[in-house]
């Protein structure tokens, strides 16, 4: 008799529902893997084309960023003060 299932009949159906959880479970821990290896690469992948566009072309991005934000903010603080 299963854990599950009150019924000597329903074995079958507990191991059914064990194998399918096992798979489950399975499959969850190979997307989350894939998920972070993924993460990893693009990052990686990003990080080197930045880098390369900035080593060519001679401009920051992060400075031309950080001037942007800087600029909104100041305007932002301007237009409540009046």
């Amino acid at each position: 008799m299963g854990k599950i299932f009150k019924t000597p009949s329903d074995d079958s159906t507990e191991a059914t529902l064990r194998a399918m959880h096992i798979t489950n479970e399975l499959d969850n821990y190979y997307e989350r893997g894939w998920g972070w290896l993924r993460t990893i690469i693009f990052t990686f992948v990003g990080v080197m084309i930045t880098s390369a566009y900035e080593f060519h072309s001679e401009t920051s991005i992060w400075e031309n960023t950080a001037d942007w934000f800087i600029g909104k903010l100041t305007n932002w603080i301007e237009g409540l003060l009046g």
